[in-house]
């Protein structure tokens, strides 16, 4: 009965999703790409692509950072017109989806007016998925001033709530005798990276609660693979990072740092917590995943963070694994009918494509030997495992 009902209300919009497949760059276009001699050659192949009516009155040599706002933009008005075709819940899934590009544009601008960057400059660069209107009246605050950033700015918006819960969580560790001065101080020290990890992890937690209690029985057996995936890869994130810094892999580092960036969902979740709190190395945060093969394979041949200085860039980074792992899932998602994950699956996919496009861009425009193992830093999606 449930497949029945969601293709009366959501079916047109999954038929236009399943179409937009095609949309995707195949093998043997990623090889011509890769002959390419110039970005001019770059365009010319882009130009017998879905994305070919993007750049044929550009420059020749566009730069690549036009590419990529033109890819982001194309994908952007693909999203919205899907949205258009929709119906609750379906719609309010698609835009809680958007909620995390909001995050991703909100930090990016606070921390490019932390550090002097033209706010225009920083406005421009948006990812278009995560543009709301209210974006624009960040021109008038402080980039420390949070408070007022949330009360002028974000409280109408959807990642107001988000912001809300950082602040209520950076505040209640102060005592009640605190100053207006003293609040500025704490804020002007917060890394902007540690707001973006803390607020994408509320939003996936507030997204998993959504698909948990809103979607029908598919849609949520098939997003909340994929989200309990995700947050594992993000636990697995944290904790590898934070191994050989000193900040944060002290013991009080351990306890407070990583339960506050780490979600509290997961296969790892909470079997493995105490754990993967106490890890300490490499080896120790393998130890610790062990009875979790897809997550052991990934770690097997990771290089080791305590030996920074030995990374080659040539190697696959733990980034790079997860991209692979999670292309594989996002793929398998659309061979599932009558189910919402193919929307999220098609719009992390796009992601993907267009990272590999903006990747292989910088590697023509660099000139980059094609001997060099970095033309294969690329994950193909829909390529067959």
């Amino acid at each position: 009965m449930d497949l029945a009902f969601y293709n009366v209300d959501n079916g047109y919009a999954e038929a236009i999703c399943r179409g937009l497949r095609a949309s995707f760059l195949r093998p043997e276009k990623y090889e011509a790409l890769k002959a390419s001699s110039s970005l001019a050659d770059f365009k010319t192949v882009l130009e017998e692509t879905d994305y070919g009516s993007l750049f044929i009155s550009e420059n020749p040599t566009l730069p690549v950072s036009v590419i990529r706002q033109k890819l982001k933009k194309k994908l952007a008005d693909e999203f919205t017109y899907l949205a258009g075709q929709t119906v609750q819940p379906l719609y309010r899934f698609l835009q809680l989806m958007q909620s995390r590009y909001m995050i991703d544009n909100v930090v990016n601008i606070i921390e490019g007016i932390k550090n002097k960057v033209d706010i225009d400059i920083l406005i421009a660069n948006t990812d278009p998925l995560g543009y709301f209107p209210e974006i624009k009246s960040l021109r008038l605050l402080e980039a420390d001033d949070y408070s007022s950033l949330y009360s002028s700015v974000l409280i109408d918006t959807p990642v107001g709530p988000y912001f809300m819960k950082f602040l209520e969580d950076v505040l209640e560790a102060l005592n009640e005798n605190i100053t207006i001065h003293d609040i500025q101080s704490l804020f002007k020290d917060i890394k902007p990276e540690f707001i973006r990890t803390s607020l994408k992890k509320m939003w996936l937690e507030d997204f998993y609660t959504f698909c948990e209690n809103e979607l029908d029985d598919n849609s949520k057996q098939v997003m909340l693979d994929l989200l309990k995936f995700e947050a594992d890869c993000k636990t697995i994130q944290v904790i590898y990072n934070s191994i050989g810094n000193k900040e944060l892999s002290s013991a009080a580092s351990r306890s407070s740092t990583r339960k506050h960036l780490c979600p509290s969902l997961g296969h790892l979740y909470p079997d493995c917590e105490r754990e993967l709190t106490n890890v300490t190395s490499l080896e120790g945060l393998r130890e610790a995943v062990k009875y979790f093969s897809q997550y052991r394979d990934m770690l097997r041949d990771v290089p080791d963070p305590q030996r920074r200085d030995e990374f080659n860039v040539d190697a696959k980074s733990l980034d790079d694994i997860m991209y692979e792992e999670e292309s594989k899932m996002y793929s398998l998602a659309f061979d599932l009918q009558n189910q919402s994950g193919i929307f999220y699956a098609y719009l992390k996919l796009k992601e993907q494509e267009i990272r590999n496009i903006v990747w292989l861009a910088e590697m023509v425009s660099r000139k980059l030997p094609k001997t060099s193992k970095a033309w294969s830093k690329i994950i193909i999606p829909f390529a067959r495992y």
